[in-house]
């Protein structure tokens, strides 16, 4: 029987995950809600994109298109599943697969690193430390490479090669090498992921996570990063937008089918600060005050809340904050958002007119600017300009 031909304007497009990581789900949110706007359905697909698998998807379903998340590819692709149906891949670089054979939404792994390295050189460390992840794929060799270039000859780098962390030589080996790092020393993880076997091998070396080993990951996974003692800073990639970008591909390709294969890159929404950067204060009320503030400092939060963080009263938290700290509760809030601002306005595909709600001035968009211009001297879009 002839298949009909699908219909882009109502179709149904498959979508290859495993919603494993933080990322992938992220990622799948992202392709939702673009498909949604489109009147587009999804059918996910948690096996290997095959062509035998394919073809027997088109048989069922009729797709207008397929988007493959690499979590699921145990080889390199095809190029022949693009001939029998529209294909974006989404991952997390551009050196992944043979990109040249599709259209591809990949994250610009520098960005992550810069977050990252900024973060921990605020801290003023010793040296610098890497652990990527012991499989070895593509995105953690680059962020490896990229984290060694920003280190440059200004200070030491050490990378760990040992084995898996995981298995009992790796532990040994891992714990061997953390013990000979320079203190303080910034430590980058590939991904959060990596935290538990480092965190496990830097309690087995007598080195404590923050003080001796101030660390950032990458992903913001909340469940894992929360779940660190002390609790893990990370990085946070724009994962959403990476499935927005898939769907736009599909959408230009089913439009153009003979056009050349196209790209879109994804950045990071910013920096989520938790205790394992956190400067440590004598009282360690102010400590969990400032790890509160670095992780919900961009959205809802008042200074009472810190106060209540704090377990006393807001009076006597601005009282011990401003003494440990030598700013207000609010100040520190607001510093927090003037990061994430300039985080923002690098990225230049983020428009001017969503900053303010991503800094946490849902209620007061225009005070951001405001604010931003007596700090800076700038406006946002200048600001932007010279720094893009």
């Amino acid at each position: 029987m002839r298949q009909t031909r699908a219909n882009p304007a109502t179709g149904l497009a498959l979508l290859f995950t495993r919603p494993t990581f933080h990322s992938h789900r992220e990622r799948t949110s992202g392709v939702y809600a673009a498909a949604i706007e489109r009147g587009w359905q999804i059918q996910q697909v948690a096996e290997v994109p095959t062509k035998e698998l394919i073809t027997k998807c088109m048989r069922l379903w009729n797709p207008i298109g397929c988007l493959i998340d690499p979590s699921v590819i145990t080889q390199h692709l095809d190029g022949g599943i693009f001939k029998m149906l529209p294909t974006v891949l989404m991952g997390r670089g551009e050196g992944h697969l043979k990109w040249e054979k599709f259209d591809c939404s990949f994250q610009d792994c520098q960005a992550p690193v810069d977050m990252a390295y900024a973060e921990l050189s605020r801290l003023k460390p010793a040296g610098f430390a890497f652990v990527g992840d012991p499989a070895k794929p593509f995105w953690s060799m680059e962020r490896g490479e990229f984290f060694k270039k920003s280190v440059g000859n200004n200070s030491a780098f050490l990378e760990y090669a040992g084995p898996n962390p995981d298995t009992v030589r790796g532990r040994r080996a891992m714990v061997k090498w953390i013990s000979a790092l320079p203190s303080p020393c910034g430590c980058f993880l590939a991904a959060d992921h990596l935290a538990a076997s480092f965190y496990a091998a830097a309690a087995e070396a007598g080195r404590k996570i923050g003080a001796d080993l101030p660390t950032v990951g990458v992903d913001d996974d909340e469940r894992i990063c929360k779940s660190m003692k002390p609790t893990l800073t990370s990085v946070k990639p724009d994962f959403f937008q990476s499935g927005v970008n898939a769907i736009r591909l599909l959408e230009q390709r089913l439009a153009n089918p003979s056009q050349a294969k196209a790209k879109a890159t994804y950045g990071v929404l910013g920096i989520v600060r938790r205790e394992s950067t956190l400067e440590s204060y004598k009282d360690i009320r102010v400590t969990k005050a400032m790890s509160l503030i670095g992780e919900r400092g961009c959205g809802k939060l008042s200074v009472a809340e810190v106060a209540q963080e704090m377990g006393c009263c807001s009076h006597l938290a601005q009282i011990l904050f401003k003494r440990h700290t030598g700013m207000t509760v609010l100040d520190a809030i607001r510093k927090v958002r003037l990061e994430k601002a300039f985080s923002l306005l690098k990225n230049p595909r983020i428009p001017l007119d969503s900053i303010p709600f991503q800094c946490g001035y849902a209620a007061a968009p225009a005070y951001l600017k405001t604010y931003f211009k007596r700090v800076t001297g700038l406006t946002m879009r200048d600001w932007r300009r010279q720094n893009t």
